[in-house]
């Protein structure tokens, strides 16, 4: 008997396909290479990240976030996120080994940063994968210093943690979460 079948498995609760205002987010498939390649492979986009990924890793990157997706149960979800026709970026929400945390992570390329998209997806997925049976809370990561991630951060409501492994680290809990539920739409 799995540990998380006695509450009904979390990823019940990850949506397939949401939409704000202005974004859809659909899960990424095969097709989705061209904007894995385009937001990997830009040093500008991957600059708070790591290094650019060359066109094999970006092949390899998408196809391990496939295989996330389709094991079971699902380990990861992964949206792409669409302003329009235009992808815009991914959003991603990968559990943990006891499936009650996850974590969760935004890349967007150059034209969609600094107009509150990352908090629009966020704020439409987080309430909904953490309602009741959902996750207990929801972490995320990014480097020090990086100031647009900690104004994303504190605007959501996430709660700072312990700098590790050259990390910056903050935590949404579901008492936070209904906060942010509650809270009127803001971009």
């Amino acid at each position: 008997m799995s540990t998380y079948s006695s509450r009904g498995d979390v990823s019940a609760l990850w949506p397939d396909v949401f939409t704000t205002a202005r974004l859809r987010a659909t899960p990424v498939c095969e097709a989705d290479g061209a904007l894995f390649a385009a937001l990997y492979g830009d040093a500008g986009t991957m600059a708070q990240v790591g290094a650019p990924l060359d066109e094999a890793a970006v092949a390899g990157t998408l196809s391990a976030a496939l295989r996330q997706m389709r094991s079971d149960p699902p380990r990861a979800r992964y949206w792409r996120l669409d302003e329009g026709t235009r992808g815009v970026g991914l959003l991603s929400l990968v559990v943990d080994a006891a499936r009650t945390t996850a974590e969760t992570g935004v890349l967007l390329g150059a034209g969609a940063r600094t107009r509150g998209v990352a908090r629009e997806a966020l704020a439409a997925l987080l309430p909904q994968v953490m309602g009741a049976g959902g996750l207990d809370a929801v972490w995320t990561r990014h480097r020090p210093g990086h100031a647009a991630a900690v104004g994303l951060m504190q605007s959501l409501g996430f709660a700072p943690l312990e700098a590790a492994d050259g990390w910056a680290r903050w935590r949404m809990d579901r008492t936070r979460c209904q906060a942010l539920a509650e809270a009127p739409a803001t971009v």
